[in-house]
C-alpha cells in the first residue's frame, strides 16, 4: 500500500517552515546577531580603553600641542571652585500595596567653571582654562538637600585631587607665576580645549570608563549566546530529526486512545521497513483519519527513537513560540540596562529608592560637601 500524502504532523507541533523560522531564525540567528552586536560594542570600547591609556605616558615631558596631562588640583587665588557640576532634582513618591518608594528626577544642571592649576609630577604648575562646555568625569558624591522634594547632587574637583586632563598645551603668560624681570610677565604652561572640541577632565584613569562599558557589553553578548545555546539544547530532538533522521515509509501497527485525566492522548504506533518501532501522539482529527495497517510517512531517527515523529517533515513543538518573547526580552533588557547603567554625566540623572521622601531626610537641610564619606584615593601611575 502506498503511503497517503496529506498534512501529517505530531500533536502540538508546528509546520516545517514555522518550526525553522522560530528555532533557526529567531532563537539562533536572532540571538546570535544580538550577541555579535554586543561583542562588537565590547571590542570597540576595549580599543577605546587601550587608546586612552596609551595616550598617556607618565614619563613624557611637557610639550606644546595636543596632550594628556595629569596632576593634582590647585585652585586659582581668591577662587573657591575649580569645576563644579550641580544637578538639580525633584523628588516624588508612590505607594503600591502598602509599600512606598520614591524617585529623584533631574530638572536642571549647572556648571561652574574657573581657571585652575594642575601640579605636574615634574613640579610644573599648569594653568587650566576648561571652558563652559567642559566634560567632567567624576564621582557625583556631594548633596545639598533644599527641602522635602528638592535636592542638588554635586560633582566637584577638589584641591589635592588627582585629575587627568585632555586638551591643547601651549606656552602662555601665567598671571600667578613670579615674573623674571621688570615689566615681564612670567611664562608658563596653559591647557585649553582642543580646537573645535571640549576639554575632558577625569578623576579616574582614562581607560577605566571604557573598560567598564566593554565588560558590560561582553556580559550581554555571553548572555545572548548562552540563551541561544540553551534554547537549541531544549530542541535537541528537532535538530536530531533534521541532521540524524530520515524520511521513511512506516506502517501503522496500532492506534490507541488513552485517557490522561482531562486530557485524551491519541497515540500511533508505527514500524519501519527495518523493523524499528516507535510511537507518536497526533491530533484527534489525524487520529480519526488513520487506519491500522496503512502506510504513512515519518521522520525516523535510528539513533534516538524517541526523537522520531510522524509526518515527512522536520517539525518542532509549538513551545518554539517561546523564541519570540525570549529574543524580545533579552534585547529590550539589554537596551534598558545599557541606558540605565550609563554614568550620570552621559544621561539625565534619575535615582530611585525605597520608602517615603521624608524617610531620607535626616534633618531639615543638609549641606555637606561629601555626605557619602571619603573621596576615592587616587591611583598611582
Amino acid at each position: 500500500m502506498e503511503p497517503r500524502i496529506w498534512l501529517l504532523v505530531s500533536r502540538y507541533h508546528l509546520d516545517a517552515e514555522l518550526s525553522s523560522l522560530l528555532v533557526d531564525g529567531v532563537a539562533t540567528v536572532g540571538l546570535l546577531v544580538l550577541a555579535a552586536l554586543a561583542l562588537r560594542l565590547s571590542r570597540r570600547q576595549r580599543r577605546a580603553a587601550a587608546q586612552a591609556e596609551a595616550s598617556f605616558m607618565p614619563g613624557a615631558a611637557l610639550a606644546p600641542g595636543e596632550a594628556v596631562v595629569v596632576g593634582t588640583v590647585e585652585r586659582e587665588q581668591g577662587v573657591d571652585v575649580a569645576v563644579r557640576v550641580e544637578v538639580e532634582q525633584e523628588g516624588s513618591e508612590s505607594e503600591t500595596s502598602g509599600i512606598w518608594s520614591h524617585q529623584w528626577a533631574e530638572t536642571g544642571r549647572k556648571v561652574r567653571v574657573h581657571p585652575f592649576y594642575l601640579r605636574h609630577a615634574s613640579g610644573a604648575r599648569i594653568r587650566v582654562e576648561p571652558g563652559e562646555d567642559v566634560k567632567l568625569v567624576d564621582v557625583l558624591d556631594g548633596m545639598i538637600r533644599v527641602d522635602l522634594t528638592r535636592r542638588v547632587r554635586v560633582a566637584e574637583l577638589m584641591p589635592g585631587e588627582r585629575v587627568f586632563a585632555i586638551g591643547e598645551l601651549r606656552r602662555a603668560p601665567d598671571p600667578e607665576a613670579q615674573a623674571q624681570g621688570y615689566r615681564e610677565q612670567a611664562q608658563g604652561y596653559l591647557l585649553v580645549p582642543l580646537r573645535g572640541g571640549r576639554m575632558l577632565l577625569s578623576s579616574e584613569p582614562l581607560g577605566e570608563r571604557f573598560a567598564r562599558r566593554a565588560a558590560f557589553h561582553k556580559r550581554w553578548a555571553i548572555a545572548a549566546a548562552v540563551a541561544s545555546l540553551a534554547f537549541n539544547m531544549a530542541f535537541a530532538a528537532f535538530h536530531a530529526r533534521r541532521w540524524l533522521g530520515e524520511t521513511v515509509d512506516v506502517r501503522v501497527t496500532q492506534l490507541q486512545e488513552n485517557e490522561d485525566g482531562d486530557h485524551t492522548r491519541f497515540e500511533v504506533t508505527m514500524r519501519g521497513e527495518s523493523g524499528a518501532a516507535f510511537s507518536d501522539e497526533v491530533s484527534h482529527g489525524a487520529f480519526a483519519r488513520l487506519r491500522e495497517g496503512e502506510t504513512v510517512k515519518a521522520r525516523h531517527v535510528p539513533s534516538w527513537s524517541s526523537a522520531s515523529a510522524i509526518g515527512p517533515d522536520v517539525t518542532a513543538h509549538s513551545v518554539a513560540y517561546a523564541a519570540l518573547p525570549l529574543l524580545g526580552v533579552i534585547a529590550l533588557a539589554y537596551l534598558a540596562r545599557a541606558q540605565a547603567t550609563r554614568p550620570w554625566y552621559e544621561k539625565k540623572l534619575i535615582e530611585q529608592g525605597s520608602g517615603k521622601l521624608a524617610e531620607s531626610l535626616s534633618s531639615p537641610q543638609q549641606t555637606p560637601k561629601r555626605p557619602e564619606g571619603r573621596r576615592r584615593e587616587p591611583t598611582s601611575g
